[in-house]
């Protein structure tokens, strides 16, 4: 026992780091930042880092950076892994996360759809719309698995991953110029 520390107020999990412990973890406030920021480009990113610290944990042969890219063929296993871990950890039962994935998997094509429909310019200016509309449904969903996520792996307030780096904010200014971009293009 170290002396001065108090092990009632300690906080066991800023000992253990973000990405030994089985999933992502992050801070609600830092993800909703860097989805919003980057208008969903973090969710690649939020998907790796899901899969590869998944395959750190368990030794499962899985690409993660494939299932980033395709996320919407494995959205429904990782959040049943989420779950999964959460209820082994906690003991508790929690909501079946399967809406959840079915959501994000259908928000996402509609969206997809609605960009390539603007990009030939068919159903113009309601197309151009769809996808802006749509980011909040799918921030929403994978929010709520992020959620279910830092529980699992005993941080519940993403406090391990609750800072901005540096990289975050070069990525929220490319994302910046890029929401710049959009919001001037509508408005034309």
């Amino acid at each position: 026992m170290e002396v001065g520390v108090n092990n009632s107020t300690r906080d066991v999990v800023s000992d253990i780091k973000a990405n030994e412990m089985g999933f992502y973890v992050v801070s609600a406030k830092k993800f909703i930042i860097l989805f919003v920021g980057t208008l969903g480009v973090y969710s690649l990113y939020w998907f790796y880092k899901n899969w590869s610290n998944y395959k750190k944990e368990t030794g499962d042969k899985v690409w993660p950076v494939a299932r980033s890219f395709f996320s919407i063929f494995f959205v429904h296993s990782l959040f049943q892994k989420m779950r999964n871990k959460y209820i082994h950890q906690t003991g508790r039962n929690s909501k079946n996360v399967n809406n959840l994935a079915t959501i994000y998997v259908l928000i996402y094509i509609i969206s997809n759809v609605s960009d390539r429909l603007a990009g030939d310019e068919v159903g113009s200016p309601y197309t151009d719309y769809i996808s802006i509309m749509l980011l909040p449904i799918i921030c929403w969903a994978l929010y709520k698995a992020q959620l279910l996520a830092n529980i699992a792996c005993g941080d519940a307030n993403g406090d391990t991953n609750n800072r901005l780096t540096a990289l975050n904010y070069l990525w929220l200014a490319l994302g910046g110029a890029f929401w710049v971009l959009i919001l001037w293009g509508l408005t034309l």
